[in-house]
């Protein structure tokens, strides 16, 4: 869904809160699609949802005039803000890639290699870092922060990594740190 920010967000925040119409308004909606469609060159669809239960207030916000630069594209960030979310977005691609790959290692020996292969892919983009690192940033605060962030779409996968596949590889890191903490 679009957000105040003018970025496809999955859910909203009290600083970019999903944007949404009544559904008595559903022609104002089509058009405001209509026009965020030709000022991004994409198709904008219109979606009705009834159901909004478990969606804080804070979250959802109606559209109005005050929003209309969300229709034709992102608001730009600060270029240290944009740099930041940028490595938070690597982080969280290639942290992600490693505890998918170490989760599906069917034996000690395969599990080596990824270590192996993750430690050296993590030292020349990081310039450090292991399969314990990954897993331990992805379930901590600086990981699941930058989960927030691609769910309220401040930033966007930058691997091949789908975020359905992004949010599995976070719930597999903290249920791993769990275990690891509970021994």
């Amino acid at each position: 869904m679009l957000n105040a920010a003018g970025r496809w967000a999955l859910q909203g925040s009290a600083r970019s809160p999903l944007l949404a119409w009544p559904a008595t308004e559903a022609p104002a909606a089509q058009a405001a699609a209509e026009r965020a469609s030709a000022a991004r060159g994409c198709a904008v669809a219109v979606r009705a949802q009834a159901d909004v239960d478990g969606v804080e207030a804070s979250e959802i916000q109606r559209f109005g005039d005050a929003f209309e630069a969300a229709l034709l594209g992102p608001a730009a960030h600060s270029e240290a803000k944009a740099r930041r979310l940028r490595t938070e977005a690597e982080k969280l691609d290639a942290f992600c890639m490693i505890v998918r790959a170490a989760s599906a290692a069917p034996d000690q020996q395969a599990f080596a290699q990824v270590g192996r292969a993750a430690s050296k892919a993590l030292q020349a983009k990081f310039g450090g870092g292991s399969i314990t690192s990954a897993f331990a940033w992805l379930a901590g605060p600086a990981g699941q922060a930058a989960l927030v962030s691609l769910l309220t779409g401040d930033i966007e996968p930058t691997g091949g990594l789908s975020i359905a596949q992004i949010v599995e590889a976070a719930r597999l890191a903290r249920e791993a740190e769990q275990l690891r903490e509970n021994r």
